[in-house]
């Protein structure tokens, strides 16, 4: 590979070769102008979009208030407030009254209520505030005077958004970033951009202290929403000096840095990372702008990271500046997971392949390790890729990673999220994640070493074999010969044992939710099930070897997959599945005995072995007794050793919360319909020494209506097929038990 030239100056972005902290004078004085005073000019009212008509129905609805009838005798409630009847009412009813004045009454009472001094205190703050936004809708600057109190006197901002002045101004400054109100300060800016400017530029001139700083900031928002000409612009009011002074203010997006900066770790020297790429990969950045980089980036966080960065990202090739990413990651020393810079590069600079690099990380590491450090926003890695490949990690560790406290959830709420997006369910997503693994349309793989070839097929189990060019069957492919292609043959080699190991993973994974599937009596449409299973490379070497049923207006027909990906049904005749049809994964439960038998015979003959039991599986039914309780008392008594238990968390079963002594005294199951199975263990399993008890007897098995429900529910209401599959686990675990003494 050719030496990467270094990117001419004239290449890169301005910031990467003049950046503000190496331009700036050192312990530059801030500038500081006396005697400047926003102008009392009168007060302007600015509704965004719909704000008003939400303003109206604000006390409505979710919070409560009732409209009073259209035939209330409003000069009558009016004279009740002026004469102070009113103040007998409960002050619940007292608001309600007040609201009806200023919603619904003629705009007359309302003003006139709204100018009455005696009551702004009673009206205003909780739970007042929303009938107080609703008279600001109505009635704008008649109710400017109680808005005004309300933030002064109440710490409540809301009804002041619409309105500009400088009184409201220096409201705004005073509470930016404090809280409950910083947000209202900076939604006020943002809704009134330059024009708040005008008002604020004073105080962003005064002398250095805890105002100005507020006044800044505020200035900065709006230069980063509307841009820093038009905060200059604004201080054109204030006479040509104001404008000198305010343009040399750190509003630009790029002056917002650490002074001084933080030391950037050895560990990030230019020449020991990889180099960035512009776009086209024909140059590289020079030393001195990587070093300019590193720096923007040990200065930001995932939620803050300096402005500069999006420059970066526009001008560097994507693949070089997630290798640099990685490259920081194993070099970084923090005490969370990352440090804030080289997490905010990893979230919005990794590709498939560093996520395929930091999966594995993320999965092994312990509840302790992701506790102490805020390991969970590691998985903003892959959702925010979003790509096939890095929702299946984040599906994965949903599943299996060690932290099973904050992980797996997490992870799975990221999913929830993601399908929701894109108007799925999270099964149908996951249906969507399979990979082909780099599979034909066949089902297949060529791999070439150069003067021979050989074909990837896979046995009965689902376990890759190759066939040379002869016909001949192979377990495994040779190694390379002399006689090979290095290359080619090395690639090959290299690409089969891969293989193995990503269809090992990846069968695995789709067998136990094809199970997961039957016994949730799960369905696809006919579309779905021929692109997702019948078409799919891997998956239909699977779904051939299973049972199928379609139904359609009530009527069921039960097929397979033939060899050719044709259907055909009990008979063996070609089946043709219509388009309207609910294709389910039957259990023999609802296959029934006779067809169940029938299809065994067909597999049998065609010597078809199943992935899982499906034709072959026990099926189990409660008892007339256990169907009218909720209490399944046949096991009750059982001693099982700790392991069987523990054994069933890999089958959908929740362990319960650590109690007193560090012990697990409950296994749970939450049902397809989320009833919630719960089994009681005596003494209980020890978190830090199993096998302290390692015999633990069975007292209880309860089923609720719900996981915290508290309500005891018949074992008769349950889908006779989850019945047997909890009766299954059961037997199960009993297989070598002996009853309590």
């Amino acid at each position: 590979m050719p030496e990467l030239k270094d990117a001419p100056a004239s290449a890169l972005p301005d910031l990467l070769v003049d950046p503000p902290w190496e331009r700036v004078p050192k312990g530059r004085e801030p500038v500081v102008l006396t005697g400047l005073k926003a102008p009392k000019e009168p007060t302007i009212v600015a509704w965004a979009p719909r704000q008003r008509e939400e303003w109206l129905s604000a006390p409505y609805g979710k919070y409560g208030w009732e409209r009073l009838p259209d035939d209330t005798d409003w000069e009558r409630v009016a004279d009740d407030f002026a004469t102070e009847r009113v103040r007998s009412e409960p002050e619940r009813r007292l608001h309600a009254l007040a609201i009806g004045l200023f919603a619904q009454a003629p705009l007359e009472l309302g003003a006139k209520l709204l100018a009455d001094e005696r009551y702004w205190d009673v009206l205003t703050g909780y739970p007042m505030s929303t009938g107080l936004m609703a008279a600001v809708a109505r009635h704008e600057m008649a109710a400017y005077p109680m808005a005004l109190y309300e933030a002064k006197n109440k710490r409540a901002f809301y009804a002041l958004d619409p309105f500009l002045d400088a009184d409201v101004a220096q409201v705004m400054i005073k509470h930016w970033g404090v809280y409950p109100n910083g947000d209202r300060a900076t939604s006020w800016f943002e809704k009134h951009g330059p024009a708040a400017v005008r008002l604020t530029v004073p105080d962003a001139l005064r002398k250095p202290g805890p105002k100005r700083a507020k006044a800044e900031e505020a200035l900065r928002l709006v230069a980063e929403r509307h841009g820093h000409d038009a905060v200059v612009e604004a201080a054109r009011h204030y006479g040509e000096e104001a404008v000198a002074a305010i343009a040399t203010l750190k509003t630009d997006p790029l002056d917002l840095y650490p002074d001084p900066l933080p030391p950037v770790p050895s560990g990030f020297a230019p020449e020991r990372l990889p180099r960035i790429l512009l776009h086209g990969r024909e140059f590289a950045l020079p030393a001195a702008a990587t070093r300019r980089v590193i720096t923007m980036v040990s200065i930001s966080t995932p939620s803050e990271p300096y402005a500069g960065l999006t420059q970066v990202v526009e001008a560097c090739d994507p693949d070089s500046l997630a290798e640099f990413a990685w490259a920081l990651y194993q070099v970084d020393v923090s005490n969370k997971w990352a440090s804030p810079g080289v997490q905010w590069a990893l979230i919005n600079l990794a590709n498939d392949e560093v996520a395929d690099l930091l999966a594995p990380s993320v999965a092994r590491w312990s509840k302790a390790y992701v506790w102490d450090r805020s390991g969970t926003s590691a998985l903003k890695v892959f959702s925010r890729l979003g790509t096939d490949s890095a929702l299946r990690h984040l599906h994965r560790l949903s599943q299996k990673a060690q932290d099973a406290k904050r992980i797996r959830p997490w992870a799975a709420g990221a999913l929830n999220g993601i399908a929701k997006e894109r108007g799925l369910t999270p099964e149908q997503l996951a249906d969507r994640l399979v990979p082909d693994l780099g599979l034909d349309a066949e089902g297949s793989m060529t791999l070439d070493y150069g003067h021979r070839r050989f074909v990837v097929g896979f046995d009965e189990e689902l376990r890759p074999y190759v066939t040379d060019e002869d016909g001949k069957r192979r377990k495994t492919l040779p190694k390379p010969g002399v006689k090979d292609d290095q290359t080619l043959a090395a690639a090959a080699y290299k690409r089969f044992g891969d293989l193995k190991k990503e269809v090992r993973t990846t069968a695995a994974e789709q067998i136990k939710r094809l199970e997961q599937a039957m016994v949730s009596d799960r369905g696809w449409t006919a579309g779905e099930f021929r692109s997702l299973f019948v078409e799919h490379p891997l998956l239909w070497h699977i779904v051939r070897r299973l049972v199928w049923s379609a139904e359609v207006d009530g009527a069921v027909t039960t097929f397979r997959i033939a060899e050719d990906r044709t259907f055909a049904d009990v008979g063996d005749d070609k089946f043709t599945l219509p388009e309207s049809a609910r294709v389910v994964l039957p259990h023999p439960l609802r296959l029934g005995g006779e067809e169940a038998g029938a299809w065994r015979q067909v597999f049998a003959d065609y010597e078809i072995l199943q992935p899982f039991p499906q034709l072959e599986r026990a099926v189990h039914a409660l008892t007339e007794q256990e169907r009218e309780i909720g209490n399944l008392t046949r096991f009750d008594g059982l001693t099982v050793h700790f392991g069987r238990i523990l054994g069933m968390t890999g089958r959908g079963w929740e362990l319960g919360e650590k109690e007193t002594g560090g012990f697990r005294r409950q296994i749970s199951f939450m049902t397809p319909d989320e009833r919630h199975l719960m089994v009681q263990i005596e003494p209980g399993i020890r978190v830090i020494a199993p096998e302290e008890y390692a015999e633990q007897e069975i007292t209880r098995v309860w089923l609720f209506t719900g996981r915290f429900s508290g309500t005891r529910l018949p074992f008769g209401d349950l889908d006779p097929v989850v019945a047997s599959e909890i009766l299954a686990e059961f037997v199960r675990l009993a297989e070598g038990a002996a009853p309590a003494k």
